[in-house]
């Protein structure tokens, strides 16, 4: 029924909250005092650990994916190598991952992955975190009255915007070490934030924060709006709610995907100026729109107007293929491994049916 659907969504942000009780326990060393006298502080640390666990190994799964999205979304940086009927590389997703193979080897699809885990860690547990705590704020202290998914939808926004700020020099870090090919400038985290901040000076660290808080903010909050509300929608199949968890992240981030990727791309493309020590292609958000677009139109310059018009639209998409493939396990993985770590019990926590 609609009601026990609503009461399991309401026990996974219990959970999430660490609304659960600890194991009287006879003291018997440091660890277990600790846990025993810090129960609700125990209960926030597994939020944070489970938010971290799930944002990693999630994209880990997708690693190979992430590389080919990024390194399409990247090409109309390079508008020469549109010119005069050339065709410049990446502009295909199989394309992209036989060019990666032959070129650079297997491995090198999870180039950037350290980096990336990095930054994933703490983003996604703050994000998760973030998330709870803010919607317990609004539901308990606000008082306020809202529909469940507009609830979500700000609640996770905001984390999300603490989160993106907080970890922003690691997705820099992460989204460079990651396009780098067979020429590499950069070597690791620490090299490479060395590096920027010499090149482009201390601001450069932020360089692509304004689009990129555009894009993930209501990407995220999105994101946890739909999967709260898929989470419900699937549960009339009848299977394990950690089923539910994982069909409702995988449709979600399937569709925001597709409703944000302009912006990411965009985002992405910003981040990218200054690379290497290279000049700035673009001054601002809006060069970077300019020259997306113009670089689709120019390119199909054999067609009327209109066609070259719609292919300047198309730009803006280069690179959605896989990050739907990628977007949509990814999702469905962070969601499922987040659930699974939160219903488990940890070592000293109570149960959920025993009373304390």
């Amino acid at each position: 029924s609609v009601a026990q659907k609503r009461v399991d969504v309401g026990l996974w942000r219990l959970r999430c909250r660490g609304d659960s009780a600890m194991i009287e326990l006879p003291v018997k060393g440091s660890l277990e005092s600790f846990v025993t006298d810090h129960s609700q502080e125990f209960g926030q640390v597994k939020q944070l650990l489970a938010g971290g666990v799930a944002g990693c190994a999630a994209k880990t799964v997708v690693a190979p994916l992430s590389r080919v999205t990024m390194l399409m979304q990247v090409q109309s940086m390079r508008p020469h190598k549109f010119a005069d009927g050339m065709h410049p590389n990446n502009r295909y997703m199989l394309e992209s991952v036989k060019k990666i193979y032959a070129e650079e080897g297997l491995l090198a699809f999870w180039r950037g992955n350290a980096a990336m885990m990095v930054h994933r860690f703490p983003y996604t547990a703050i994000t998760f975190w973030g998330r709870q705590v803010m919607d317990d704020h609004i539901t308990t202290r606000c008082r306020a009255v809202m529909p469940d998914n507009v609830r979500s939808f700000i609640s996770a926004s905001t984390s999300a915007a603490i989160a993106c700020i907080a970890c922003y020099p690691l997705d820099l870090v992460k989204t460079r070490l990651t396009v780098q090919t067979k020429t590499k400038y950069y070597h690791g985290v620490v090299d490479a934030l060395t590096k920027i901040v010499r090149d482009e000076g201390p601001r450069g660290i932020y360089r692509g924060l304004p689009p990129t808080l555009c894009s993930v903010v209501p990407m995220i909050g999105l994101n946890f709006a739909c999967y709260d509300h898929f989470f419900l929608l699937y549960g009339d199949l009848g299977v394990q709610p950690v089923v539910h968890s994982f069909l409702a992240g995988g449709t979600s981030g399937a569709l925001v995907s597709v409703l944000l990727f302009p912006v990411d791309l965009v985002r992405r493309q910003m981040q990218m100026v200054g690379f290497g020590g290279r000049p700035q292609v673009y001054g601002s958000v809006f060069e970077a729109v300019r020259q997306v677009f113009a670089t689709g139109y120019n390119f199909d310059h054999s067609h009327g107007n209109w066609r070259r018009t719609a292919s300047g639209f198309r730009e803006f998409f280069r690179g959605l293929a896989p990050e739907l493939v990628k977007a949509t396990p990814m999702n469905a993985v962070m969601f499922c491994v987040h659930y699974q770590l939160l219903n488990r019990v940890w070592p000293y926590e109570r149960p959920p049916n025993e009373t304390r």
